[in-house]
Parts: structure tokens; sequence; C-alpha cells
């Protein structure tokens, strides 16, 4: 009768040549497990004790509520002109500026042309009274009367 070799006995051999090595390609060794932190290594970290005194997430959250009222949001911010419009809008005020001055510039030329007009007429008027006193083309009275209207 031949022998099964699926039911035979394991002996310390066939631990050490199948077995193992079949097993240390599923599972983890030591020599694998030497990089990894020890309960030892992790000594200096904190413990959930440790941080009971930081903030949670509630703590945070009515941090924010609070921040909300003082600082502005960006939906806060989406009601402020951006840059881009902002330099439209003062390119727009300088040019309408820029044609105000203009005109303005034309309207000082025109007054101060009126004022040199308005005084040679002044010197004129008063140079033809003075003459139509001294040769009595007026009255006494229409000369008074003249200058009553206190046009020069």
């Amino acid at each position: 009768m031949a022998k099964n070799i699926d039911n035979k006995p394991l002996t310390i051999k066939d631990i050490r040549e199948v077995l193992i090595p079949a097993m240390e390609k599923v599972f983890a060794t030591k020599k694998d497990l030497e990089g990894f932190a020890t309960k030892k290594d992790l000594e200096g970290f904190a413990t959930k004790k440790d941080l009971e005194g930081f903030a949670t997430k509630k703590d945070l959250g009515n941090l924010v509520i609070k921040m909300e009222k003082v600082f502005a949001t960006k939906k806060d911010l989406e009601n402020f002109v951006t840059k881009e419009e902002f330099y439209e809008f003062k390119d727009a005020v300088l040019t309408g500026l820029d044609h105000i001055l203009k005109d303005l510039e034309t309207l000082m030329m025109e007054k101060k042309a009126e004022y040199w007009q308005h005084q040679r007429r002044q010197k004129f008027y008063k140079i033809i009274t003075q003459a139509m006193s001294k040769h009595r083309i007026l009255t006494i009275n229409q000369a008074n009367k003249i200058k009553q209207l206190n046009i020069f």
C-alpha cells in the first residue's frame, strides 16, 4: 500500500523548510517590524488626557461664529469693487473731470476777455461823457444822472 504524503506527520525539517518560509511571505517577521515605533518610542507623545486643555471642534466652531461678527468674510467682500472695477470707475471720473476742466478753462479765458472789453468800454464812456460835458453837449443835470449810474 502506498503512503499518502498529505497524511504524514510534520517534522521539524518540514516546518523549517516549508511552513516558516511560506508564513514569512504572508506574515510580518520581527525583522520586518524593527522599523516601527514601539510603546517605549511613543512615551514622549501626548495622550488624550494631555490634550484635554486644548480647543475642541466645538470651541473652534464658536470662535468662527465670534470672528464672523468682527472680521469680513468672503461673502461680505463680494459687495466691494475689484481693483479692475475701481480703475474703470476712476478712469471714467478723470475723463469727465478733464472735459469739465477744458470747459472751465474756456470760460475763464472768455471772462478775462470780457473783463478787458468792459475796462475799455468804461474808459471810452468816461472820455465821451467828459467831452460832452466840456463842450456842453450834455447839460449838468444829464452829466450828474450819468455819474449816478456808476458806469465807470
